[in-house]
């Protein structure tokens, strides 16, 4: 491993066990075994190491996603990505917990935020088009519905550890959030389907 990843590696570990905010680069040098200059060189703000952490979070993603959305795998593709999503959140929660201030605060987040959006959107788009189309999710909802469907997961993806882990000590977690939210749009064709693969 570079040093560079070395540096990467310390920098996430000690985000994770102590929170972004509570970790200085001097921190992160001295667990790398570098120095401040080496770690600037590299990294010159921890900004840029967060950075980095979204755009591997955010690839890591759609690669555990894998195939192209088909009517065979659009089903099994809504709740891996349903799972895989919780997933990321549990081992990266000092990155999910504050991702609206960090946005805030740094702006060459956003470009990243806004491309992975994007894509989400529209893979989100083209599995509930397939379910549509294979009788497991609701025609009588019209393509806007569908689309505010798409948007409302987004949102919730984006923001929901942020706004809701400081308020409830029990917080529902995220992947039942989005599975109740999904659930009442599916056929009893779908509900069977469904049904097979919770049980």
């Amino acid at each position: 491993m570079d040093k560079k990843m070395e540096i990467y590696q310390s920098a996430k570990e000690l985000f994770k066990s102590q929170g972004f905010t509570n970790v200085s680069l001097r921190d992160i040098a001295e667990h790398a075994g570098t120095t401040i200059g080496n770690l600037t060189y590299h990294f010159p703000k921890k900004e840029s190491i967060l950075l980095m952490i979204q755009e591997d979070l955010y690839s890591a993603f759609f690669e555990s996603m894998g195939d192209k959305v088909t009517e065979n795998n659009a089903l099994q593709l809504l709740f891996s990505s349903i799972k895989e999503g919780q997933k990321f959140r549990d081992e990266n929660m000092f990155f999910y917990s504050n991702i609206v201030n960090f946005h805030q605060e740094f702006s060459k987040m956003n470009k990243q935020l806004s491309q992975f959006r994007t894509k989400l959107q529209r893979f989100y788009i083209e599995i509930f088009d397939c379910l549509r189309n294979n009788g497991m999710m609701n025609e009588g909802y019209s393509t806007d519905e569908y689309l505010i469907l798409t948007a409302i997961i987004l949102d919730m993806s984006y923001s929901w550890y942020q706004n809701s882990s400081s308020y409830y000590e029990h917080h529902i977690s995220l992947e039942k959030a989005l599975l109740g939210l999904v659930k009442p749009y599916f056929t009893e064709n779908g509900l069977n389907a469904w049904n097979k693969y919770f049980n």
